[in-house]
């Protein structure tokens, strides 16, 4: 289980400590609702403008996006104001996103993803099989823990999350055989899968492909990020190969079997994570039957805290949302959800490498 220094199950949110000094960011719900007046709440937007370096182009501009940040706000306390459980559930809080409406919001970082299970079959590369090492898992599984994660990033206004996705499995199995962790090429699977649409959107079952056909794929060092499309460079290196994706089949017990022996990428929705600042969600924004997916992440462990199960999941949004760049998602919840909270059981893949082969299939 993750300690309680690391999981910070309680809310982040920027609040005005003065309005002449700076701004404190671990102050309960209660103290930022104490800013009821829109006085009030312009002096919070000021400060929140100048913690994020956020400059509007002329007044017209600062006072839509004033009137956003106050709508946001409400919402924040509403949303907190239902909680049932402070110790565990999911709390929202201001940050960088709260100057965007959810219209925005969506339209910029959550664009629904079109699952290609048509082609599940069909490719090659895809595989489906049996592991029969499930039994007497361990209770908790932390990837970070056991160096084989690295650190969350921003994706900025890309839409790559899928390939930081994809980069983010194939450095955790690649430590995990190889024991060395090393930072993977987000760019050159944002250039070169021909299958996805670079920033405007990809899924990582293509983007695994690429890597496999490529032979490898560059580090970060020679192949940098920088939030936007590029030409597919001829000069990239291949440092580390994969041998073969595979898919996840079966129930919620099949995934976590899988995590429990290396990171998974997963797709969820996403809806409703905007402000996400902790605690364990439980999928409030979500239909229980959907597969619907927005973002494509990646599960590096699993726990529990209070009585509830969770999936550690990292994103691709910065250290300065939700716990770290980290979002934990209810798990364990198979009689009330088929395809997990929101969908993040719906279509599950992983990468192998030879040396790990015969005890890679789920």
């Amino acid at each position: 289980m993750m300690s309680l220094q690391r999981t910070k199950l309680f809310p982040f949110f920027i609040v005005l400590v003065s309005f002449t000094c700076s701004l404190s960011l671990a102050m309960s719900s209660n103290q930022l609702e104490q800013f009821a007046s829109e006085e009030e709440v312009f002096q919070l937007f000021q400060a929140w403008q100048k913690e994020h370096k956020r400059e509007y182009g002329n007044q017209e501009e600062k006072a839509k996006r004033f009137q956003i940040f106050q709508s946001n706000l409400r919402y924040i306390n509403e949303m907190n104001a239902k909680s049932k459980s402070p110790t565990t559930q999911h709390r929202l809080g201001l940050n960088k996103f709260a100057d965007m409406s959810p219209e925005e919001f969506m339209k910029t970082y959550l664009k629904e993803i079109e699952m290609p299970y048509s082609n599940l079959e069909s490719r090659k590369k895809l595989q489906k099989g049996d592991d029969a090492d499930c039994d007497n898992l361990p209770h908790s599984v932390d990837w970070r823990d056991k160096g084989a994660v690295t650190e969350v990033r921003d994706q900025g206004k890309c839409q790559s999350h899928w390939a930081f996705s994809v980069t983010g499995a194939i450095e955790g199995i690649n430590k995990i055989v190889t024991g060395n962790l090393v930072s993977l090429s987000v760019q050159q699977v944002v250039d070169c899968d021909p299958a996805s649409h670079g920033c405007a959107g990809g899924f990582y079952f293509n983007a695994f492909g690429y890597v496999i056909e490529n032979g490898g794929i560059d580090t970060e060092a020679h192949y940098p990020y920088t939030a936007q499309n590029g030409t597919c460079k001829a000069n990239a290196n291949k440092v580390v190969s994969i041998d073969n994706l595979l898919v996840v089949v079966g129930p919620e017990e099949a995934l976590l079997c899988r995590v429990s022996k290396q990171p998974v990428s997963v797709s969820i929705d996403a809806t409703g994570l905007q402000f996400y600042a902790g605690g364990v969600y439980g999928g409030e924004n979500c239909s229980k039957n959907s597969t619907k997916a927005t973002l494509v992440c990646l599960i590096v462990g699993y726990g529990s805290v209070g009585g509830e199960d969770y999936w550690i999941v990292k994103n691709s949004w910065g250290k300065d949302w939700g716990e770290e760049g980290y979002l934990l998602i209810k798990r364990n919840v198979s009689d009330e959800w088929p395809y997990g909270v929101c969908a993040i059981n719906a279509a599950p893949g992983f990468p192998i490498i030879k040396e790990v082969a015969s005890s890679s299939a789920i």
